[in-house]
């Protein structure tokens, strides 16, 4: 009897350790995984993006699109991210997003004024509607507030029409206003 108890003891215990050394391995896996996931974002410049990549990745890359100077290809991975799972990640493409459209609609204003008015004032529209997401996202996001803020100041004002040559003397105001009979009490 004492050497039946000692067996199934045994049996548990080699269970047990095959238990132990198999979930070892899948957590040597993992950190295997995340060091690989996080070498990936610290080189982003080394990351090729296709409809498989991580959204991680996705954005780390946009990010160092953004930083060196690129920031067309980076505002087509942002938008790739405004669809993400992730909420904060989401939250942050629609805050950078922003950013590139306000950057690019402050330079046109300060280097030609309201000669670019068209290209100015949509891209400060696009820098508010990505700003409002960010924020209906993230109420909390002071950032965006502040950025929000600040392009509605660059708001370019409307153009303004070219004034009339017309000058009216009291017979022609008559004939000019529809409805009124001609001439005057």
């Amino acid at each position: 009897m004492e050497h039946l108890k000692r067996r199934i003891s045994m049996g548990w215990f080699y269970f047990l350790a095959v238990l132990a050394l198999g979930g070892a391995t899948y957590q040597g896996y993992l950190l295997y995984r995340l060091a690989a996931l996080n070498q990936a974002i610290a080189n982003p410049d080394l990351v090729e993006v296709d409809e498989n990549t991580l959204d991680a990745l996705v954005f780390s890359k946009a990010m160092h699109l953004d930083h060196t100077g690129n920031s067309i290809e980076a505002s087509r991975l942002y938008a790739r991210l405004r669809n993400s799972q992730d909420r904060d990640l989401r939250t942050r493409a629609f805050h950078n997003l922003g950013a590139i459209y306000l950057r690019d609609g402050a330079k046109h204003w300060n280097e030609r004024g309201v000669l670019d008015y068209a290209y100015v004032s949509s891209q400060v529209e696009l820098a508010k509607e990505n700003f409002r997401e960010a924020l209906r996202l993230d109420p909390g996001d002071w950032d965006a507030r502040f950025n929000l803020e600040y392009a509605w100041r660059i708001t370019p004002p409307p153009k303004e029409r070219p004034k009339s040559d017309f000058k009216a003397t009291k017979p022609s105001v008559y004939s000019t206003l529809p409805g009124l009979p001609g001439g005057g009490p």
